[in-house]
């Protein structure tokens, strides 16, 4: 911990923070948030605003528990380059090679919504791990396409998100090899069940299932007690509780998200879906050391993840010249990296989550910012992100 003078901070800035947070509650569209800064190696800022339920008896919480959603990713991609750093994958490998039903993968040439029947042509190239760790090899999410992709995955029971159900990432990925893929595997960019893939070539790889791979390599090491896909009945009172955003903008409290999905499944239901696209949930702090470890090339307190050099690589363009729908950034091997954005530093890496929690890397200003909120795809997330950024970047006084 430093006070922010320390590190080049300015605190008076930094607590405009709380005033932003609190806007967004009264306007009823978030029901507040947890937000964690760190710079030079050091917590700068901590801060629980608003309240997890609706009834307003339970205030947020620094050690509440987030589902990070899309903020497992990072974690999963991480993993994978470990294994191809111990020489059990290698990038360029086939994803039949670890899930047999990707072995002749056709692409959609078209669908029938009346019927939900489509038609195909082979792929003119293996998937491969590559392609899944950055998101090039085309398979899809349902609610990016609800229509065309949507129906595909609900035809087959293929969730987006973790499951409550009695289903397995092994029986998810294996489905997934037998249905067609969106765009010839590296043509595209296409955000989807990738990651889930991933997490099930890593099980194979490793002969381990992915949550106690991730424990045992991740985690573990780098002292993290409280992020992971599964926690014990008992931790459900600290589990923050999940919003959607109603028709007229406000936010309401939900328990039940459609059939495949329960707001409590990090606790309850039958946790055997270890989904690593969206399934890991844990707080502001223990993702931090995460987080921390990646901006220190793959290190923490003397426990290595990563090599430096492969660290380094996951927040590189590895794109190449493939279309990236966020302006004029890149993608690496997991995270988002920025180009030319409004406010972050060229190199700066991020990603978020479908349940409105967000985080990016500095490694110019040498900064972390994560901010946990827990509202399902909440419209103002943009807004929100937006303005915590010029308070942040505003706050530092040797902007680089």
């Amino acid at each position: 911990m430093a006070q922010p003078a320390e590190v080049g901070m300015i605190a008076d800035s930094l607590d405009k923070i709380e005033e932003m947070v609190k806007s967004f509650i009264q306007a009823d569209k978030y029901p507040g948030a947890v937000t964690l800064i760190a710079k030079d190696g050091k917590i700068v800022y901590e801060s629980a605003i608003g309240w997890s339920d609706s009834a307003k008896t339970e205030p947020y919480r620094m050690d509440h528990l987030f589902r990070m959603a899309s903020m497992t990713k990072p974690l999963t991609s991480v993993a994978a380059m470990q294994l191809v750093e111990d020489g059990k994958i290698d990038l360029d490998d086939p994803v039949g090679k670890y899930i047999p039903t990707f072995n002749d993968t056709e692409v959609l040439t078209s669908f029938n919504s009346t019927d939900t029947t489509w038609t195909t042509e082979p792929a003119d190239k293996a998937p491969t791990i590559r392609h899944l760790l950055t998101q090039t090899a085309g398979v899809p999410y349902g609610f990016m396409n609800p229509r065309v992709n949507g129906a595909i995955l609900a035809k087959n029971n293929i969730p987006d998100l973790s499951t409550s159900l009695p289903i397995t990432i092994e029986e998810t990925a294996s489905k997934l090899g037998d249905l067609p893929l969106m765009h010839q595997p590296g043509e595209r960019w296409m955000y989807g069940l990738n990651t889930d893939v991933l997490g099930r070539v890593v099980e194979v790889a490793s002969g381990q299932k992915l949550d106690d791979y991730i424990r045992e390599h991740i985690t573990k090491p780098l002292e993290i007690e409280h992020l992971d896909f599964y926690f014990n009945d008992s931790l459900t009172q600290d589990l923050s509780r999940v919003y959607v955003t109603g028709s007229n903008g406000k936010i309401n409290e939900v328990s039940q998200m459609g059939s495949m999905y329960i707001a409590n499944y990090p606790t309850q239901g039958a946790k055997t879906y270890l989904s690593g696209g969206s399934g890991m949930t844990g707080t502001a702090r223990d993702y931090y050391l995460f987080c921390q470890a990646m901006l220190n090339d793959g290190i923490l307190n003397g426990n290595r993840i990563l090599e430096a050099e492969t660290a380094q690589s996951m927040h590189q363009n590895q794109i190449d010249s493939i279309a990236y729908p966020w302006g004029k950034a890149k993608f690496g091997y997991g995270f988002d990296v920025a180009k030319d954005h409004p406010r972050r530093p060229d190199g700066t890496y991020s990603w978020s989550g479908a349940f409105s929690t967000t985080f990016w890397i500095d490694p110019v200003n040498d900064l972390i910012v994560i901010q946990l909120r827990q509202v399902l795809q909440s419209p103002y997330n943009g807004d929100i992100n937006s303005k915590l950024e010029k308070i942040v970047y505003g706050a530092l006084t040797d902007l680089k």
